[in-house]
């Protein structure tokens, strides 16, 4: 009983022996495979933008990574898996908020597009508005001047009338005729005889510009 009991102790610490080697090499490839998908997922997510669109968290990941690789240098096993972990899990955040961070970019981009956009249309629209006002201002003008020429084409139509009308009247006074007519009376019976001479005055139209013309008549009276 004695021999089994020392034989099982013996292959207890044989199998230990054995198995030590074994847990050693399981625990550093850990913190390689650890290390290599921290440094997998770090360059992903900085190729991905993350150092720019989530500088702060990838800065974290990266000095994780530092660490991570530094610790397995020393054949640190233990912190080398905890530092490559936590280097992945800040990776993946930075990844997650680089792809935030650039779709609300994008968006501020497309509406800062359209808000110019809208501005720019808005200040071709007052342009327009502006020429059209300004069109209208010089056509306006121009029916002004057209109107005041008309007018003063007017005046001058309406003083060169006058004008004619008073060299009419002018005329008209200069062309009139005065007619004298002269009467004798009939003789006394004394056998006196008496003149009586009348004159009259003839005015002519003015368009048969005729020369004044003096008729005289005399009329002879007897007187018994």
């Amino acid at each position: 009983m004695r021999t089994i009991k020392m034989f099982m102790q013996g292959a207890g610490i044989a199998a230990l022996l054995v198995a030590t080697p074994t847990l050693a090499q399981s625990r550093i490839d850990r913190a390689r495979t650890a290390v290599a998908e921290a440094t997998a997922k770090v360059e992903a997510a900085e190729k991905a933008g993350a150092t720019t669109h989530a500088s702060e968290t990838m800065a974290r990941a990266q000095e994780s990574l530092r660490v991570a690789r530094d610790q397995l240098a020393r054949d640190h096993r233990d912190s080398t898996i905890n530092e490559a972990r936590r280097a992945s899990g800040l990776a993946d955040q930075a990844l997650e908020e680089a792809e935030r961070n650039k779709t609300a970019q994008a968006s501020n981009e497309r509406e800062q597009r359209l808000a110019a956009e809208a501005a720019a249309n808005a200040a071709a629209s007052d342009a327009a508005a502006e020429r059209e006002q300004r069109a209208a201002a010089e056509s306006a003008a121009a029916q002004a001047q057209n109107q005041a020429a008309a007018a003063s084409q007017q005046a001058a139509a309406a003083q060169q009338a006058a004008t004619v009308a008073a060299a009419e009247a002018a005329a008209a006074k200069e062309s009139s005729t005065t007619i004298t007519t002269t009467t004798s009376a009939p003789a006394a019976r004394s056998y006196s005889s008496k003149k009586t001479t009348v004159k009259r005055t003839v005015r002519k139209p003015a368009t048969t510009a005729a020369p004044r013309t003096t008729t005289t008549t005399t009329v002879e009276t007897k007187n018994n």
